[in-house]
């Protein structure tokens, strides 16, 4: 799995879940996207991925909300190809 830099991605993160909230998550590929977040989380490297991204930020993924910007984020970075 592709990387990124920790703290350009919680910055994009932070970007892509205010869209989110101030949209009441009316986006599309949302659903698809936490979804998504859902099948990957079986992954080891995307698990992986995701706890350094906790640990970083001192909080877990725990909202479908956070789940979406995380795949949004992903995606955003070229980390999904």
């Amino acid at each position: 799995m592709k990387t990124a830099n920790i703290q350009e991605f919680h910055k994009k993160f932070v970007e892509e879940y205010d869209f989110l909230y101030d949209n009441h998550d009316n986006v599309a590929g949302f659903d698809e996207a936490v979804d998504a977040f859902d099948t990957m989380i079986k992954n080891d490297s995307f698990k992986e991925f995701v706890g350094e991204f906790a640990r970083y930020r001192n909080d877990y993924i725990t909202s479908d909300r956070e789940a979406a910007a995380f795949m949004f984020t992903m995606e955003s970075f070229g980390m999904l190809n």
